[in-house]
């Protein structure tokens, strides 16, 4: 009679080997979590500030734009309403120069006389722009714009 040895299979993963694996595993996991996380909050902060940046260099330009066409710098005016910068112009419809996800604050008009003693010849122009909820700290930006700008 032929009599068969039988073999006992010791090729599985150990106890231990299996918790190392769960654990390297778990840090590799951790890790790249936390560095997608932070690309998108940097993503949501470039996001607001790209905005921001973008509502600033359209209302200085607008306001360059108007201004130096102008004769007499008494013929504007601008006002904050509803976070909403708005320009006012005799005979012109009224112009709303920020964009709806901008709040606009803190404007301050200073006339400026030029050197020969003619009033009138130019403004300071100090406003405050932000964006995002303050509870929200990739996503809200507040900046301070200063400008001056003279009548040709």
């Amino acid at each position: 009679m032929i009599k068969f040895k039988q073999k006992l299979n010791k090729s599985g993963f150990s106890l231990i080997e299996t918790l190392v694996y769960i654990f390297i595993t778990a840090m590799l996991l951790a890790v790249i979590s936390n560095l997608l996380m932070a690309n998108f909050n940097i993503r949501r902060q470039l996001k607001a500030s790209n905005l921001l940046y973008n509502d600033a260099r359209f209302i200085i330009g607008q306001l360059n734009n108007r201004v130096h066409s102008m004769t007499d710098i008494t013929n504007f005016s601008l006002q904050v309403e509803n976070n909403n910068l708005i320009y006012r112009e005799t005979a012109q419809p009224d112009l709303t120069l920020n964009s709806s996800q901008i709040k606009v604050s803190n404007l301050v008009l200073t006339p400026v006389n030029d050197s020969l003693g003619n009033t009138n010849r130019g403004v300071l122009i100090n406003f405050n722009l932000s964006t995002g909820d303050q509870s929200d700290i990739y996503g809200y930006l507040n900046k301070n714009f200063e400008t001056f700008i003279s009548l040709r």
